[in-house]
């Protein structure tokens, strides 16, 4: 592949560490002879974007060997999970549960009064934006949270320059540290673009420096790429493999993840077999903030709930056999969290016009960190007793639902929908096999019998299409790749 990329006049970069990657950089004309497209400019909305107008190919002797081809575009891909709830409540310094509502409704206080608090362990936080590490303290100082630790890691030359996502990432942070306040924080910061998004996955895959990782980024995934997919599911697996449990937002519209009312979607890559695709729940408080009830989110009045539904591109992993659900594609969600803004989370920032200090939020990306926060506590937990991680998080979650264990892991989500999937008894397309009790989860695997649970296969490699814009007539400036 290299011979044939030097062939062409394309200046060979580097190969990822697993393997998976080449990087190379061009010039626009090369790029149009390797891979027979033509690289156009287009409007899309407001912005100018470069991107091929036929699909890439190449020599068939290669194609085997390709999965599938980043680079050739500038489009803007993942879209974050969020909700901001502009109805102040309880709780929070102006609303919102604060880091002691949290823990005592899902029973992690036992946990933590233990001495799982994260310490000695690292989450990685995927992000496509960057953040103000002040904002991130002005949280843990109100809550007394201890001060924090966070490594900024930028790929492909990204910046950490908060922008409109800057919300995004101080969510994540903030909710891992009201959940894990002495975990470590690797911030893995990347473009967003197809090749941005795969090299940050890849460059958290290859450090392999956090055991848990937590995603709240994605795309519905009709429009995502097929041989995308597959390329993020082979560096899913890779971490999988290695121990690294990671946890996705399944997205905010419920059951139709694309946005468009009758038509059912999931989200990527919460669908992917090797990631928790975490829903959202509507969490009610009774008095000294404890557990009083949940049911699925779903409000048909803003159409938003929580991502779930059945993936029309994966398999059903063989963690999903034997359910009460009968399918032969993966479901989404796996587990569940409360993500109605109605009951959000208190959070601060004030890095961007996109947030002005303290507000509400809601969303499965609150509940994605939630779950990646615990992950680690639990991680600590079992190490102390010389008890196997999580590692491929998917099956050994799935394996304390199945199994007949001491304690009850999960609150099972009776009532409510997603906008279309009704919650029911045992898993349910609208919250999974349910929410989390923390202190019950972490005594349940601890007397697990056996190790870890090997991630499931990916499917096999192929090259497919390119995403391309519509164009229109409006010319733009004259593109170039990196």
């Amino acid at each position: 592949m290299k011979s044939y990329l030097k062939g062409q006049g394309i200046d060979f970069i580097s190969v990822a560490d697993n393997n998976l990657i080449l990087k190379a950089m061009t010039t626009v004309g090369a790029a149009n002879r390797a891979f027979k497209v033509v690289i156009t400019n287009y409007v899309v909305g407001t912005n100018v974007v470069y991107a091929p107008s036929n699909n890439p190919a190449v020599p068939a002797a290669l194609a085997p060997l390709i999965q599938s081809i980043a680079g050739l575009d500038d489009m803007t891909l993942y879209q974050p999970r969020h909700i901001v709830q502009r109805t102040h409540r309880h709780v929070g310094p102006i609303g919102g549960y604060n880091p002691a509502a949290l823990r005592t409704a899902y029973n992690a206080n036992s946990l933590l009064n233990a001495g799982a608090k994260g310490a000695g362990q690292t989450v990685a936080l995927f992000e496509l934006d960057g953040y103000n590490a002040a904002d991130v303290d002005m949280y843990r100082n109100t809550y007394k949270l201890g001060p924090g630790k966070y490594i900024n890691v930028m790929v492909d030359g990204a910046t950490n320059t908060p922008g409109m996502g800057a919300i995004e990432v101080a969510l994540d942070m903030e909710v891992v540290s009201a959940m894990a306040p002495m975990a470590t924080q690797r911030v893995y910061i990347g473009p967003n673009s197809t090749a941005g998004l795969k090299d940050t996955y890849n460059q958290i895959v290859t450090d392999n420096k956090a055991k848990v990782v937590s995603i709240s980024w994605g795309l519905c995934e009709a429009l995502s790429d097929k041989a995308d997919m597959d390329a993020l599911s082979a560096i899913f697996k890779q971490g999988a493999a290695q121990g690294q449990s990671f946890f996705a937002a399944s997205g905010d519209a419920g059951a139709y993840d694309c946005g468009t009312y009758g038509e059912l979607g999931v989200d990527w890559p919460a669908n992917d077999p090797n990631v928790v695709g975490v829903g959202g729940t509507k969490l009610q408080l009774g008095s000294g903030n404890t557990y009083s009830s949940e049911s699925a989110w779903g409000d048909k009045i803003t159409n938003t709930g929580g991502g779930g539904g059945v993936s029309s591109h994966f398999n059903r992993p063989a963690y999903q056999a034997g359910l009460n659900l009968t399918n032969s594609k993966r479901m989404v969600p796996d587990v569940s969290a409360n993500a109605d803004p109605a009951t959000g989370y208190s959070i601060y920032c004030s890095a961007s016009v996109s947030c002005q200090g303290w507000t509400i939020v809601g969303g499965t990306s609150a509940a994605a960190p939630l779950w990646a926060g615990i992950a680690v506590d639990v991680n600590q937990y079992l190490a102390a007793q010389k008890k196997p991680t999580l590692g491929h998080a998917n099956a050994m979650l799935y394996r304390l639902h199945t199994t007949s264990l001491p304690y009850a892991a999960y609150h099972d989500i009776i009532t409510g929908d997603n906008l279309h999937y009704q919650a029911a008894k045992g898993y349910d397309l609208a919250t999974g096999i349910g929410t989390l009790d923390v202190w019950n989860i972490a005594r349940d695997l601890a007397a697990l019998p056996g190790g870890s649970v090997k991630p499931t296969p990916t499917p096999t490699p192929r090259p497919t299409s390119t995403p391309r814009p519509t164009p229109t007539v409006k010319p733009g400036p004259t593109p170039r790749i990196a």
